[in-house]
């Protein structure tokens, strides 16, 4: 199971946050629990070795290969199995106030759901991917892919500084701003900004916020073998341990203390340092 890093282009360093490469010979690993924890992000996954499927509330939906699937900020856990053969795919996380620069779709039509590109992109979309299919070295179909998406960029030509300062003060903060404050710091009433907000992220503030806390607290999690640190740590990010395992089980399903007995290796792996 290899996961390799990609630095993308300066024209899309500001709107990614993670450029990946998951390999692995038997596809996804069958003992282990593969929960995805929500992270915030918005991401486009393409399949190009062995498809991808999803199981969201016991429903289980199949990603084919050889496709890019834009995902929206999701809000809950998902898990991710594959067929039992060599698996290849490239991820790309996007930064918060990235999505709104690859879409003219407000971000709420596609917060927790999958599309293929060519259901965004259209005729550009199914070009790409006849491209992608037809070119053989991962390199140049890494290549390839970043040219589609810098040009998506220059051709929609989406900001919103109010946006993007708003999302960069509550991850300076871990999450930990409240919607008072943001508020008071950004000038606009509250109703305004949940508008913006979910336009532009598919999520509220207060969404976001606990998106952004939990991830300060999973990414902690994930790169420690103590299951029980937690137990001393919770109180730097909420206000009690009721409300720890609430956000807990929300954005995995279970409880901290079933989760920690659980194999999660594969579900890790994307937030080891």
């Amino acid at each position: 199971m290899i996961l390799r890093q990609i630095t993308p282009k300066p024209e899309l360093t500001k709107f990614i946050d993670n450029f990946w490469v998951f390999e692995n010979d038997v596809g996804l690993p069958t003992e282990d629990s593969r929960v995805i924890a929500p992270n915030g992000k918005a991401k486009f996954i393409y399949t190009y070795l062995n498809g991808l499927s999803t199981i969201d509330c016991g429903i289980q939906t199949d990603h084919k290969e050889q496709d890019i699937f834009f995902i929206g900020i999701w809000n809950k856990p998902v898990t991710l199995v594959s067929k039992n053969s060599i698996t290849g795919t490239v991820g790309i996380e996007l930064t918060a106030n990235g999505l709104h620069r690859f879409t003219q779709l407000s971000a709420a039509e596609i917060v927790n759901k999958i599309y293929s590109f060519t259901d965004i992109y259209g005729a550009a979309g199914r070009e790409l991917l006849e491209r992608l299919a037809n070119t053989g070295k991962l390199d140049d179909k890494i290549e390839v892919l970043q040219n589609f998406l810098i040009r998506i960029i220059r051709m929609i030509d989406r900001n919103n500084l109010l946006i993007d300062h708003s999302v960069q003060l509550i991850k300076n903060t871990s999450g930990l701003l409240t919607i008072n404050q943001l508020v008071k710091r950004m000038g606009y009433s509250r109703r305004y900004l949940d508008m913006l907000f979910k336009d532009h992220l598919g999520i509220s503030p207060k969404t976001y916020a606990g998106l952004i806390r939990f991830q300060e607290f999973y990414t902690r999690w994930a790169n420690t073998d103590d299951k029980k640190f937690y137990q001393e740590d919770i109180y730097e990010m909420y206000y009690d341990q009721a409300q720890f395992i609430k956000e807990f089980k929300k954005y995995t399903g279970y409880s901290p203390r079933n989760y920690a007995q659980m194999k999660n290796d594969f579900g890790k792996i994307f937030y080891k340092k």
